[in-house]
């Protein structure tokens, strides 16, 4: 039996290895998104009727976060720290007030947002491999700092009006291509610490917009054992 899927997805992020996981995992299974970019609205293709590509250049433009929503079931982020994105503007940390209030103004009130596999559950201690990280230098320290503040702000109650998932997941490009297992936490747990593909991690994203299996909650999502 098919799994039940959301009729419309935003995606922040959609032009990122993840970003353009959740848009083809869209288009196989007929699910109208809104692909959302910082600029060069030209690199995402094969736009379904339906489906629109957004420009919004700072996640403090509530206006344009707004409009992007408007629509969608679910808006789901797959926001990385890269060498154009290493501005205030484009941290959802600094902006978790701007997001917040856009998705209520569109009427939406589900989000998932996605992480790492190392890091806490929110109102946890900072876990050493996230401290470890977050004191590397350039873009790898960046990143690790900015996925841990998101969990600080869910900590502090970011996001309490909507239903939130906290997706801890492993997954990068070379990922095995396979279902992943989600699971509350390891211990006895059916998942690994290896990485599952962009497109697998996505299509459980989207499964789970709809399931709703986890609000309010941070599973840790990977592959099998």
């Amino acid at each position: 039996m098919s799994k039940p899927l959301p009729r419309h997805v935003a995606v922040l992020g959609a032009a990122g290895g993840l970003g353009q996981g959740l848009l083809r995992v869209c288009r196989a299974e007929g699910v109208a998104f809104t692909a959302i970019v910082r600029s060069r609205p030209e690199r995402i293709t094969e736009v379904p009727p339906g489906s629109r590509v957004a420009v919004v250049t700072s996640l403090a433009d509530r206006a344009a976060l707004k409009s992007a929503f408007l629509g969608a079931d679910v808006v789901i982020t797959a926001l990385g720290v890269t060498p154009t994105s290493n501005e205030s503007s484009a941290m959802m940390s600094n902006h978790v007030t701007d997001v917040e209030a856009a998705m209520l103004a569109a009427g939406v009130d589900r989000l998932i947002l996605v992480n790492t596999l190392l890091v806490s559950k929110p109102g946890e201690s900072t876990s050493r491999a996230m401290r470890f990280f977050s004191c590397m230098p350039g873009r790898m320290g960046r990143g690790a700092r900015e996925q841990q503040a998101v969990v600080d702000a869910l900590a502090k109650g970011a996001f309490s009006s909507v239903r939130w998932t906290l997706v801890r997941g492993g997954l990068n490009s070379s990922g095995r291509n396979e279902p992943p297992v989600a699971t509350a936490d390891w211990p006895g747990a059916q998942n690994s610490w290896m990485p599952v593909s962009y497109d697998a991690m996505a299509r459980w994203m989207i499964e789970e917009a709809a399931a709703c299996k986890y609000v309010k909650a941070a599973p840790l999502v990977s592959r099998r054992r």
